[in-house]
C-alpha cells in the first residue's frame, strides 16, 4: 500500500493545494464532523432520551467503520453540561478492573478496596450527583470484546438505583458480534435490561455518499470547484460499500494522489488506483432494495472485499513539480499527420472500434476505463452509436489525459494510432 507522509510539511502541502483549513477525511472521531444523517440523528436522539429518562442499559451496534465512536463523541459534547461521562475504550477488562477504572475516573478513592467497597462508594457518589441534578453515564466502546465476567459485572452496577430510576446509565457500543454474545443464556440478565437498541448501517445510496463528502469538505472550509465527479462518487460508493471510515480513507488517498499529480480534481481512475492500493475490490453485484427500518428505505450493497491476492501495490508515477492542470500528451509528427487526416469528413466510428478502444484503455487504467471513455464521449456531445471520425483525435487525447502512468499512456496511444490507421485502410 502507498504510505503518504503525514508529517506537518506534507499536511501543509496537502491542505494548501486544495485550500482546506485542515484534512477533511481524517479517521479520528472528531465530533465536529458529525454527519446529520437521519440514521445518526435518530441514534443521538435515542441515546439522549435514554440517558435523560434514566432507562439504565442502552445498546448501539454497527459494523466496523459505520460511525459508532463519533456518535458517542457527539453525545458527550451534546450533553456535557449536565452529564458526567465515563468513556471506556479498553474493553479487555475484568469486572473488578471495570469498576476500578470507573471509580478512578470519578475521582473516588479506590486504594486497597474490594470491588464491593468500591461499588458502595460509587452508590453514595451517584446519589449525591442525583441530588445536584447531575447524571453519570458509562460509555463502553468495542463492548463485543468484554468478557462474560465483565458483562455480568455490569449488571451489579446497573442495580444501583432508587425506587424510581437507575442511578447509572450504561451504553454498550460494539460490532454485531455483541448481539450474538448477549444472546447467550448466561447473559440473559443483561439482555433483558436493554431498554434501547440502535443499529448503524453503511450508506445505502450514492446520494448519501455525496452528501457525506460535501459535508466534510464544508467543515474544512472548502467552497471551490467540484473535486469529486458524479462518476467518482459512484466509484467511492462501490469500493467502500458505503462505510464512512472506508470513504474517508479512500478519499484521503485519492486527494493525496491528485496533490502529487498537481491536479485539482479527483478522477475515477485515481479512485480506482487508490482502491487498489487499499486492497479494496469493486462490488460486482448490483444493489438491491431492502426492507425499511426506522423509517428509512435502504438499499443493500455488497460490503467491500479485501483483495488478499495482491502481492505488490500500484505505484504513483507522477512528477511533483509545477505543471498545468491539463496533461499535455506528446505525439510523433507522423501520428499528428494521421490524426489530422482523420479529423475530416468520414463515416461514424463502429461499435467494434469502441470495444477495442475500451480494451486498450482497460489495460492502461483498469476497470474504470469504460466509464471514463463514456464520460469523455459525452463531454464531446456525442454517443458511441453515432460518433464521427473527425472527433477521434480529441477523444484519444482526452482519454490519454486520464492515464497517470506515462508508460501505459504511451502504450494506449500507440494502440489507438494503429487502430486509426486500420480505419483509413478499410
Amino acid at each position: 500500500m502507498i504510505e503518504f507522509s503525514r508529517s506537518q510539511k506534507h499536511k501543509a502541502m496537502f491542505e494548501g493545494h486544495f485550500g482546506f483549513r485542515e484534512t477533511p477525511f481524517s479517521v479520528t472521531p472528531d465530533p465536529r464532523f458529525f454527519f446529520s444523517h437521519p440514521l445518526y440523528l435518530e441514534g443521538l436522539a435515542a441515546l439522549v432520551h435514554g440517558i435523560e429518562s434514566k432507562t439504565g442499559f442502552m445498546l448501539v451496534t454497527g459494523e466496523v467503520g459505520t460511525g459508532k465512536t463519533i456518535l458517542l463523541r457527539k453525545l458527550m459534547c451534546h450533553m456535557d453540561a449536565r452529564v458526567h461521562f465515563v468513556f471506556v475504550s479498553n474493553s479487555h477488562l475484568t469486572s473488578y478492573g471495570l469498576t476500578e477504572l470507573m471509580v478512578q475516573n470519578l475521582g473516588l478513592n479506590n486504594k486497597e478496596k474490594t470491588r464491593l467497597e468500591m461499588i458502595q462508594d460509587l452508590n453514595s457518589y451517584l446519589i449525591h450527583q442525583l441530588r445536584t441534578g447531575r447524571t453519570v453515564a458509562l460509555l463502553i466502546d468495542e463492548a463485543q470484546k468484554l468478557s462474560d465476567d465483565a458483562l455480568e459485572g455490569l449488571c451489579d452496577l446497573s442495580n444501583l438505583e432508587t425506587d424510581k430510576e437507575k442511578l447509572l446509565q450504561i451504553v454498550l457500543v460494539g460490532q454485531p458480534e455483541l448481539i450474538t454474545k448477549l444472546n447467550k443464556s448466561s447473559l440473559r440478565r443483561i439482555k433483558q435490561r436493554i431498554a434501547i437498541h440502535h443499529h448503524l448501517y453503511s450508506f445505502q445510496t450514492t446520494s448519501e455518499v455525496d452528501h457525506y463528502i460535501r459535508h466534510r469538505l464544508q467543515i474544512v472550509g472548502y467552497d471551490g470547484p467540484e473535486i469529486f465527479t458524479k462518476n467518482g462518487i459512484e466509484a467511492i460508493w462501490h469500493y467502500s460499500g458505503g462505510t464512512p471510515r472506508l470513504i474517508n480513507i479512500l478519499c484521503d488517498t485519492a486527494l493525496a494522489m491528485a496533490c502529487v499529480a498537481a491536479r485539482k480534481k479527483v478522477s475515477p481512475y485515481m479512485l480506482m488506483r487508490a482502491a487498489g492500493d487499499l486492497m479494496l475490490e469493486q462490488a460486482t453485484e448490483a444493489p438491491k432494495i431492502g426492507t425499511s427500518e426506522a423509517g428509512l428505505l435502504r438499499m443493500k450493497t455488497p460490503a467491500p472485499r479485501i483483495n488478499q491476492k495482491r502481492s505488490e501495490p500500484n505505484r504513483i508515477e507522477a512528477n511533483t513539480s509545477e505543471r498545468p492542470e491539463a496533461v499535455i500528451i506528446p505525439l510523433r509528427q507522423s501520428d499528428r499527420v494521421l490524426l489530422s487526416q482523420i479529423a475530416t469528413k468520414g463515416p461514424a466510428v463502429s461499435l467494434q472500434f469502441f470495444d477495442r478502444m475500451t480494451h486498450a484503455a482497460t489495460e492502461a487504467m483498469g476497470p474504470m476505463a469504460n466509464r471514463i471513455l463514456g464520460d469523455q464521449i459525452s463531454a464531446l456531445g456525442e454517443s458511441r452509436h453515432a460518433f464521427p471520425q473527425g472527433k477521434l483525435a480529441d477523444l484519444i487525447l482526452r482519454v490519454s489525459g486520464e492515464i497517470l502512468n506515462e508508460t501505459m499512456r504511451a502504450r494506449f496511444q500507440t494502440k489507438m494510432i494503429r487502430e486509426i490507421a486500420t480505419l483509413k485502410t478499410m
